[in-house]
């Protein structure tokens, strides 16, 4: 199993959907996690998604801190699947959503 890892810092999002997604049915999601996002200090705007979307069942988690704006979540936790084995679908959990903000309903506003 490989760790992949990312870090968001210092960014700023304007009319988008999510600033990151852990794929949902790639081939071969499984092999590809689990994924480690850090976001820190993003300012978001009109976003019409989650801030971050991982998928839990693979061993994804993201931190979050620092960050503010408008978001539709924060942090969503999805069950991802491999191509060809069905959709990802929304968790209602938020265990792998960690960080001083990764498990509020909202940021604050900038």
């Amino acid at each position: 199993m490989k760790l992949i890892s990312a870090q968001i810092k210092d960014y700023t999002i304007v009319n988008a959907g999510k600033l990151y997604r852990s794929c949902g049915d790639c081939t071969n999601n499984q092999a590809n996690s689990p994924r480690k996002v850090t976001v820190e200090n993003v300012r978001a705007f009109g976003l019409t998604s989650d801030l971050v979307g991982i998928n839990s069942n693979f061993g994804d988690s993201a931190t979050i801190s620092g960050s503010c704006g408008t978001t539709k979540a924060v942090c969503s936790e999805y069950k991802g699947v491999n191509k060809g084995s069905g959709s990802s679908s929304k968790l209602t959990t938020k265990n792998s959503c960690l960080g001083a903000q990764g498990k509020l309903s909202k940021l604050p506003s900038c």
